[in-house]
């Protein structure tokens, strides 16, 4: 009989992929969330998930015809990483603890079951990981290798968030996977190929300095099998990898000088630095480098990655998932680039309490400097965190003191648009939350 995993918190982008995963490897997969259904859960029946968290939902079992018996079959429950620290008293993980059943982060499981027997190949990085990770996919997917892929975004010839191999006919089974550092999640993978693209302070709800997030990837590039692939022009990086890697005996190299030899569909400087990367791992796998140079000729980019939505009365409207201050620069940069005479509005959702305050003074001077011509700052999605009012929106948009930025509640920005964007216009909703909804909305 498959092992039963049951995932708590499966609407995620992250844990719902490890579940079709942990499917298609033959794991009989259930999983619950407050809002179970949506653009990365449509690959499950609707009998697997399940409203809500509810101690039955152990004792659950689906069958093939949808059955549910009553029986305790759940071997382990798999969850997200912030349900130790915001739902510590969850029903369903304190019936798990009860119980005896083994409770593990998706991260783990994924370390530990999925990755078992593959040749991972790991793309971490503070930017740039998921469209790394897509170009590496495809990549091997276009040379006929088959990988099975796990990454936070949707990869629209896939229409999922991951990859399931098609067939195994191949000695050796790749396994590419986006890696976290959040929560040191990623220390759970051990990488034969680990590339890292940029290293910078961000996740200030776990890490209290830079220093700490530059420990957590020297733990992580440590536990690299055969070969580190880096950006070594970003200081962050060269300080990790050259003092770590020397010492440790590591094969590492720079991809920062890789000469693609080609045009790139998707824009600006920071996704050619992905594209080498990404070139990089597929010399290494032993590619000819024309098959890798046309695959990433051809790469189309992923959802909320400089995605076009569609048009408002004339206007182009973009979502992209950018969060941190050097994310918002660079995708503004290349936007100016793409749109160099056109109006280009932003639309910014500030992403959880903690980063926005510890960074604050570099968003203020991104914002006082990245050439748009509109910006609205909405109101900071929390995320995993509770507003305990140490920073707010308003209080970014007065720091920056500029005319062409100001702070709007999260509902007011539809209308003011709509009364002012005009014909050419370039609208772009930035954030990593539910900002997207409101690009959707507007071309809709």
């Amino acid at each position: 009989m498959a092992k039963r995993i049951h995932f708590l918190g499966i609407g995620g982008s992250g844990a719902s992929a490890a579940a079709a995963i942990a499917e298609g490897q033959g794991f009989e997969v259930t999983g619950c969330d407050l809002q179970p259904h949506n653009e990365f859960t449509t690959q499950f029946k609707n009998s697997q998930l399940l409203v809500g968290h509810n101690p039955k939902h152990l004792h659950l079992s689906v069958h093939p015809g949808g059955v549910h018996t009553n029986i305790l079959v759940t071997n382990i429950l798999v969850v997200t990483p912030a349900i130790f620290s915001l739902d510590p008293e969850n029903p369903e993980l304190l019936a798990a603890k009860k119980k005896g059943i083994p409770i593990m982060t998706w991260q783990k499981f994924t370390g530990e079951y999925l990755t078992k027997g593959k040749f991972v190949i790991a793309v971490c990085g503070t930017h740039g990981k998921t469209t790394t990770t897509a170009m590496i996919a495809k990549i091997l997917e276009d040379n006929g290798l088959d990988p099975t892929v796990l990454l936070g975004a949707i990869v629209p010839k896939w229409g999922t968030n991951y990859r399931i191999p098609r067939q195994k006919v191949h000695d050796r089974e790749y396994f590419i996977i986006e890696a976290d550092e959040f929560n040191d999640n990623f220390l759970h993978l051990k990488p034969d190929i680990n590339v890292v693209t940029n290293i910078e302070m961000d996740h200030p709800e776990y890490f209290k300095d830079f220093e700490a997030v530059k420990k957590s990837f020297k733990k992580f590039l440590l536990q690299t099998k055969t070969t580190v692939v880096a950006n070594l022009t970003d200081s962050g990086v060269a300080e990790v990898v050259k003092v770590t890697m020397k010492q440790s005996g590591i094969q590492y190299l720079d991809y920062s000088k890789n000469e693609l030899g080609i045009t790139l569909k998707i824009p600006g400087e920071f996704n050619k630095s992905n594209a080498r990367a990404a070139f990089q791992v597929g010399l290494l796998l032993g590619i000819d480098p024309r098959i890798i140079q046309k695959s990433l000729s051809g790469y189309p980019g992923v959802s909320r990655r400089f995605e076009y939505i569609g048009e408002y009365r004339g206007s182009k409207v973009y979502s992209d998932f950018g969060h941190h201050p050097t994310e918002i620069a660079k995708t503004m940069e290349a936007a100016r680039q793409k749109f160099p005479k056109e109006r280009i509005w932003l639309i910014y959702e500030p992403h959880m309490f903690t980063r926005t305050k510890a960074l604050f003074d570099d968003f203020v001077k991104v914002f006082r400097q990245i050439p748009t011509d509109k910006i609205i700052i909405t109101d900071i999605y929390p995320s995993r965190e509770v507003d305990e009012g140490i920073v707010s929106s308003k209080q970014l948009a007065e720091a920056v003191g500029y005319d062409r930025l100001v702070y709007h509640s999260k509902n007011e920005p539809l209308s003011i648009l709509k009364s002012q964007i005009q014909k050419g216009d370039i609208v772009f909703f930035m954030g990593a939350g539910n900002i997207d909804k409101l690009a959707k909305e507007l071309a809709g």
